[in-house]
């Protein structure tokens, strides 16, 4: 016979494994260990300890955008979870859903205020630092009353599916084996998407299939929220359905197919490929689907889309033209409107063949000997990509540089171009790491991070070996903070990091090596003809071994997107007026 109660520890592993959680990130401390301790009865899960609680939120965003589902992230009561928040806004900014666990000092010792470890001074209430977290997580549940703790569980599990947002569930110490209703277990959490009203959902769909059915020159422009709001299979439907010209941006890279032919590039407002800006601009109808509006995803604020062309499929509001619908998720939206175009292709008039040509990507750098050069390195990098590869881009000259590589057919890409906390993809890939594993996906993982960020987070390569993965990491080598360098201060010390580091030893230090018995090859280039010898090695495009190249660059080079965004910055900051065909003075 089932027992009619289970512990809270059981309760709350048990709900995190079927919300398709497979492993947990974090880092033990002495107010979670015994919540940790319960983790062992749930086979479903396995715990990832990581070497730090930032990197732990990092690999819990990581993990979270190539598994589809919230990842579980476990700290412990102030330092711990303090130390994680960083990592945590992260995840708020770009919706990487995330389930913060925090073991707490327990109920008779926040009575007492108690002077304890971790607490900053006398009478001081313990659960200040619930306040701290306020601005990074959408919801929270403070566990302090046996009655409604299973229902607390539950309300902000499902409200952290449905949001991709950051949630958090504080845990005394005392009330692990505290005894909840097991039968509880027994009905899934309801974390399905639903709008208030179908009445305005069909109304939405309606009005952009008139559109559709009008528009000359449509264009789909599919953004990362698409992603996160687990729409890239409808959009990728939508696009071959109605055989649209489409569009990514920065942060979606990836979402569509770049070999399509009506594939038209990444959209970066004027900060684009020549030809990209200008077909959204000259489109008289932009399905904007899951769009995130930040300076850098829209080359400084540069979008130049006009309201009556655009319908705009957002996860708090959709608009059509002029007309705004505040509250409708785009979800239930997009799958009714796929779901109408597929009923009657011939009325829509699809699929259609775009009345522009495909836009071709310029080649910025025919280089085939010399030094290596920004504008030959990312092209170069996308060339080495294969099929179903997941690709990191640190931020720095990273992120603004792989833009400009045609992507393999499945590729995901991860990147943080909008909170922009360097260092974070050395965690994020060891998330990514742990979902593609779960997964079973048939990719590779590509690691690509320049050396100054690299030492912000460099302690969890010695967790990709620890777990047996074998990623393949490029660290971009060019002496020094080279974005902040094209922002302020080229020759600023302050932009200097330390160049004492050896990267050719790094793998054998974090553990690969002969007596270890865990095998790594590595590899150091100055001139383009070593790096082609990289990159065309057999042995170095397989994942027999994890595998590190070196590149190293002038830390004044640039990549030319970076080079565009900021001086549309400074103009901007100078007063001046920037349209479509660029800056136009005072």
């Amino acid at each position: 016979m089932a027992p009619s109660t289970v512990p809270l520890g059981y309760y709350i592993w048990k709900r995190l494994a079927s919300l398709g959680i497979e492993h947990v990130f974090g880092v033990p401390g002495d107010f979670n260990l015994t919540l940790l301790d319960q983790i062992y009865d749930v086979p479903e899960l396995t715990w990832i300890g990581t070497c730090n609680e930032l990197n732990g939120a990092y690999a819990a965003d990581g993990y979270a955008r190539i598994k589809g589902n919230p990842a579980a992230l476990l700290t412990t009561y102030g330092v711990g979870e303090l130390s994680a928040m960083n990592g945590v806004a992260g995840a708020m900014a770009e919706h990487a859903g995330m389930i913060h666990l925090v073991g707490m000092t327990s109920r008779p010792i926040q009575k007492a205020k108690a002077l304890i470890h971790h607490t900053m001074y006398p009478e001081m209430d313990h659960a200040i630092y619930i306040g701290m977290s306020e601005p990074v997580r959408k919801t929270y549940a403070y566990l302090m009353d046996d009655s409604t703790m299973a229902e607390e569980i539950d309300r902000v599990l499902i409200e952290g599916v449905k949001s991709r947002l950051p949630v958090f569930i504080y845990i005394p110490l005392d009330i692990v084996s505290v005894q909840l209703d097991a039968t509880r277990l027994e009905t899934p959490l309801d974390t399905t998407i639903k709008n208030e009203s179908t009445d305005v959902e069909d109304e939405i769909v309606k009005s952009t299939l008139e559109l559709i059915k009008s528009a000359a020159k449509p264009a789909v422009l599919a953004d990362v929220l698409t992603i996160r709001h687990k729409g890239r299979d409808l959009m990728r439907e939508l696009v071959d359905l109605t055989h649209f010209q489409s569009f990514s941006t920065p942060l979606s890279k990836g979402v569509i197919d770049e070999t399509l032919p009506t594939y038209g590039g990444v959209y970066n407002g004027i900060a684009s490929f020549p030809g990209v800006a200008d077909a959204v601009h000259a489109s008289d109808l932009v399905l904007n689907i899951g769009p995130l509006l930040s300076d850098s995803n829209t080359g400084g604020f540069t979008r130049f889309i006009k309201d009556e062309h655009l319908v705009y499929l957002g996860h708090e509001y959709c608009q059509v033209q002029g007309k705004k619908y505040d509250g409708v998720h785009l979800l239930p939206v997009l799958k009714k409107l796929v779901e109408e175009l597929k009923k009657d292709t011939g009325k829509y008039n699809i699929p259609r063949s775009p009345k522009s040509t495909k836009i071709e990507v310029p080649i910025l750098s025919n280089l085939k000997s010399g030094k290596i050069e920004q504008s030959y390195t990312w092209q170069r990098l996308g060339k080495f990509l294969k099929p179903n590869d997941i690709i990191l881009a640190e931020s720095g000259t990273a992120q603004f540089g792989m833009p400009d590589a045609t992507f393999p057919p499945n590729s995901q890409f991860i990147t943080q171009i909008f909170w922009s906390s360097i260092g974070y993809t050395v965690g994020a890939c060891l998330g990514a790491l742990v979902a593609a594993k779960e997964l079973k996906h048939p990719g590779r993982v590509v690691l690509i991070v320049g050396e100054g960020s690299l030492q912000m987070t460099v302690q969890e390569i010695g967790s990709y070996i620890r777990y047996g993965f074998k990623p393949i990491i490029f660290v971009i080598n060019n002496n020094g903070y080279s974005i902040e360098r094209a922002i302020n201060g080229p020759k600023q010390k302050y932009n200097d990091v330390s160049m004492l580091w050896d990267h050719q030893k790094m793998l054998e230090f974090f553990g690969a090596r002969q007596e270890t018995g865990i095998a790594s090859k590595s590899y150091r280039c100055e001139t383009v003809e070593e790096l082609e010898k990289v990159l065309t090695d057999e042995d170095f495009n397989s994942t027999n071994s994890i595998q590190l190249c070196e590149i190293v660059m002038d830390q004044f080079d640039y990549p030319w997107r970076l080079t565009r965004q900021l001086e549309l910055a400074r103009a901007r900051l100078a007063g001046k007026q920037i349209d479509q065909n660029g800056i136009v003075g005072e």
